[in-house]
């Protein structure tokens, strides 16, 4: 094995074929890079395919600040605590988390989703021990089923699996949480 690390998991280069996130979009794959419009300095834009067809493009300097590698292991190691982590499903202004989880999801960095999805399944009762009882409003339902599905594609382009595969593990790591 070479000590080279998978592209993943290197600092972020933006070299076509490099998989990046962008915020609450998600993951995706850098497939080019180009000359920016008339004027503009030699390739310093990048064009990003990103899932459900949505293709983004982003000058240099901007794709630099809203992209980021996706995740390796020692964030998926951060990511699997997290899930497994009872976490606080505590009673706080239905404005402040909503506000704070909006802001999770947006950031879309896969330790924030984690929290998200982890205090969405024990709010909503799907979490095993999560007690059930309380449920989700429409919106906060939303937002938890986007994180999980950002997250669920994070995590399968990380390990090189489906996404449906990455999301029976986040249910495995949900059922093991210590509540």
């Amino acid at each position: 094995m070479s000590g080279r690390a998978p592209r993943a998991a290197r600092a972020l280069e933006l070299v076509v074929g490099d998989l990046v996130v962008y915020g609450g979009h998600g993951a995706g794959r850098v497939c080019a890079r180009e000359p920016g419009a008339a004027g503009a300095a030699p390739g310093d834009v990048v064009v990003v395919e990103l899932g459900d067809g949505l293709v983004v493009t982003l000058p240099l300097d901007q794709a630099h600040e809203r992209l980021r590698p996706v995740a390796g292991e020692a964030e998926l190691a951060r990511v699997r605590a997290t899930l497994r982590d009872p976490g606080t499903t505590g009673e706080e202004a239905w404005l402040s988390r909503s506000r704070e989880t909006r802001e999770k999801v947006a950031l879309g960095h896969a330790v924030g989703l984690a929290e998200v999805v982890r205090d969405g399944a024990r709010r909503d009762g799907t979490a095993v021990g999560a007690g059930g009882g309380r449920r989700l409003s429409l919106g906060e339902r939303q937002l938890y089923l986007k994180a999980r599905r950002l997250l669920a594609v994070e995590i399968g382009l990380a390990r090189g699996v489906d996404p449906s595969e990455a999301d029976a593990w986040i249910a495995r790591q949900l059922s093991c949480s210590d509540v």
